[in-house]
């Protein structure tokens, strides 16, 4: 009975003190301005504790970015400002204080709340825009190149008969296998070394590239196609009357001991600008008079080659059109055909032998030899 009696009085207590300190709880977390972080703290908890809506978390972190940098690591001891629950609601005017009244009992000054978020508005999630250079004058635009050097470096193109004269060429491969062979390895592939006699009057330098080339067609009135297979690099100049070793850094086709090699050439690559459009009749009319594609019919990226060179006025990034003239038919007594257009294409090498231009686009299936070629629209 004793103790039961003892027992009774104190847990009313507890149960008085408990209805007495719920709603002051509740009314010091409604209040509540700050949060200091403690150990095991997300802003997703804080929000929910203090805005009873955890989703509310990007108002905490707006207001507190001056020392979150980033919203999923927040800190031990960070105390952190805790944005309003809900509209901010507009204070009536205090009475004015009588003059002379204590500080203590002149009305504060209310203090604006925070804004709540609105739809649309900066979170977390937006994109931030960097700025670098500070103090630095702004610089122009960067405009890319009007022709990608991979484009260059794959075209074919026209050289004199018999292909490019003091050419080099390969012995073999610098690498051992690693099975027997009955002799030595011919198939190349990228990042595979080989010994190379360097073209005539090349010093052959460490990181000197090279073109390794096949040759195609040859026209009588124009010259011989070179077809580049491959990109070297030197990694070993020659030495003690050994030759060159190079690295293959691209490959375009099939490169065997049967390429040469020839300086590379970039000549036209880095051009910017715009072209102009050439007035009609401005531009001698060419003919195709090869195709270089690796499918059956040419088609989008094949490249094309005709007889226009730098003495035409021809520089890389001019554009052409690919066409079939007008066709009057007079001798059958026909109706006039009229000309028909069948592609687009860019020049993408020039040499005094010739141009090559890489289709771009197409309407017609008749990329082919002896269709028309003219320039519409030249580099500034």
């Amino acid at each position: 009975m004793k103790t039961f009696r003892l027992g009774r009085p104190l847990s009313a207590a507890l149960l008085l003190t408990a209805v007495v300190t719920s709603p002051a709880l509740a009314q010091a977390r409604s209040e509540a301005s700050t949060h200091t972080v403690k150990r095991g703290d997300t802003l997703w908890d804080i929000a929910k504790q203090y805005l009873g809506d955890p989703y509310l978390w990007p108002e905490i972190y707006r207001i507190n970015t001056d020392q979150i940098d980033d919203p999923h690591w927040i800190y031990p001891g960070e105390v952190l400002q805790l944005a309003a629950h809900g509209a901010p609601v507009a204070a009536a005017p205090a009475p004015a204080a009588p003059a002379g009244a204590p500080a203590q009992e002149r009305a504060a000054e209310p203090v604006e709340a925070p804004a709540p978020m609105q739809a649309g508005s900066a979170t977390v999630f937006t994109p931030q825009v960097v700025t670098f250079g500070r103090g630095v004058a702004p610089r122009a635009p960067y405009v890319r190149p009007r022709v990608p050097l991979g484009d260059i470096l794959r075209a074919p193109f026209f050289a004199q008969r018999g292909g490019p004269h003091g050419a080099g060429h390969i012995l073999g491969g610098a690498d051992i296998s690693g099975i027997h062979l009955e002799k030595a390895r011919t198939d190349f592939h990228v990042f595979d070394r080989i010994l190379v006699v360097p073209p005539r009057g090349s010093e052959a330098r460490v990181r000197e590239k090279y073109v390794a080339y096949d040759l195609g067609p040859t026209d009588e009135d124009v010259g011989t196609v070179v077809v580049p297979v491959a990109l070297l690099s030197v990694v070993r100049p020659p030495q003690n009357n050994e030759p060159a070793i190079v690295e293959i850094l691209e490959m375009y086709g099939t490169l065997s001991d049967e390429s040469q090699i020839i300086p590379l050439d970039t000549t036209g690559a880095g051009a910017r600008g715009k072209p102009v459009a050439v007035p009609a009749g401005a531009a001698r009319t060419a003919h195709i008079l090869e195709v270089h594609t690796p499918a059956v019919l040419a088609t989008l990226y094949s490249y094309v080659m005709f007889d226009l060179t730098a003495k035409d006025g021809l520089r890389v990034g001019d554009e052409i059109t690919i066409f079939r003239p007008r066709d009057e038919r007079k001798s059958v007594g026909g109706p006039t055909i009229p000309e028909i257009q069948i592609g687009t294409g860019q020049i993408v090498r020039v040499t005094p032998f010739g141009a090559t231009a890489r289709v771009l686009t197409q309407s017609q299936p008749a990329i082919e030899r002896g269709e028309s070629v003219r320039v519409v629209s030249r580099m500034p």
